[in-house]
């Protein structure tokens, strides 16, 4: 198991694109094809300033376990935008305990592509 879920039916929507992304789906399909995504490592900061998500969960930052911390982030290039689409509360935890380093999972647009779909607050 390479990532576990936060939520069993999670998703991020991204009003700037119209678009929500399954993430529950895309967690799944990473821990099933592990061989088709690769783990890379960066700056802590730099994953911090392609962060935008707002919805912080302090409690859940508190109650987080170093196993759980541990585990990649997720990120994605859409329309020359980078995103965290999952892993933000990791990320901040991390950078609030002074890591420098986090690992990540770039999802390029194939990858990403089946778990998209249209959104709209309408």
């Amino acid at each position: 198991m390479i990532i576990y879920k936060g939520v069993a039916d999670e998703v991020i929507v991204l009003q700037t694109f119209g678009i929500q992304i399954n993430i529950a789906a895309l967690i799944d399909d990473i821990n099933i094809n592990a061989d088709q995504y690769q783990i890379s490592e960066c700056e802590t900061n730099r994953l911090l300033s392609i962060n935008r998500t707002d919805g912080i969960n302090t409690e859940m930052i508190a109650k987080m376990d170093e196993f759980r911390l541990n585990q990649p982030v997720l990120i994605t290039a859409i329309d020359s935008h980078e995103w965290v689409i999952d892993g933000n509360h990791r990320l901040l935890k991390r950078h609030a305990l002074g890591k420098e380093t986090t690992l990540y999972i770039s999802i390029n647009g194939q990858q990403l592509d089946p778990f998209v779909s249209e959104f709209s607050w309408h």
